[in-house]
């Protein structure tokens, strides 16, 4: 790796290329990661050239070794953020601490194992006619199980894949003994149809909702916009896609 070379971060520089699409956001979000990092020791830095429409390319720094870029993205239709890693060593370790650092700024925390709360990530798919539902089940930081499965009726497309995620995620947990668990989500009728906010008029919704309200586990929701970067959501997502176009 290369020794990092201090690049100019005036003011001046990063007035630069105002034209750019969504830098203020962007330029907002990097120096909340950047404050957050220098607590681990992690240093990230940017100048005008670090971002362009759409996208933040701050460098990574440790121990004044250049490390490689982060790239965060901004959506504005959802006003959300996603974080990718391009790190140029195998250095897990820092990997692993930008992903709790962006996790914590974002209010991803999950609940400590000493808790006994599990939790639960879920999600559902639809491609090409074929409906996938996929769920992470967490400990901790401990992976316990993965779920994933398709549903033959479609008509709802991946909104039935989300409620059936949820479904076989509490057998999961009603079979092995679980009290409590926090349920993750996207789509909020996973919790709405529960709470009754929302009416269910359909049998899948029916079904859903008769089956959680008469779970035998304390469920607290959460929840999480999809594609905000967050690790675990994201292993739903995959599951759920990866059920689909396997029985595609």
């Amino acid at each position: 790796m290369n020794n990092f070379k201090n690049r100019n971060n005036t003011k001046g520089n990063l007035e630069e290329n105002k034209t750019t699409l969504y830098r203020k956001e962007l330029q907002n979000k990097t120096l909340e990661l950047q404050k957050a990092l220098e607590k681990q020791n992690i240093k990230i830095t940017f100048d005008a050239n670090s971002f362009k429409d759409y996208l933040a390319m701050p460098r990574i720094i440790s121990d004044n070794i250049y490390c490689g870029n982060i790239l965060i993205y901004y959506k504005p239709t959802r006003n959300t953020y996603s974080l990718k890693k391009q790190l140029h060593s195998h250095d897990s370790e820092i990997g692993a601490i930008i992903d709790s650092t962006w996790n914590q700024i974002n209010s991803f925390e999950i609940h400590p194992t000493e808790s006994g709360i599990y939790e639960i990530f879920v999600d559902g798919s639809y491609i090409a006619g074929v409906t996938g539902y996929g769920a992470a089940i967490y400990l901790g930081d401990e992976i316990k199980a993965e779920i994933s499965g398709t549903i033959p009726d479609t008509q709802f497309r991946q909104f039935g894949g989300e409620l059936k995620s949820v479904i076989e995620a509490v057998k999961w947990c009603t079979n092995n003994n679980v009290k409590k668990a926090r349920i993750n989500y996207d789509y909020q009728g996973i919790e709405k149809f529960v709470s009754g906010e929302w009416k269910a008029h359909n049998s899948l919704s029916k079904e859903y909702s008769d089956f959680i309200r008469k779970a035998k586990i304390k469920i607290e929701w959460r929840h999480i916009k999809s594609h905000t970067g967050n690790l675990r959501n994201d292993k739903a997502d995959s599951l759920a896609q990866k059920a689909a176009i396997r029985n595609k």
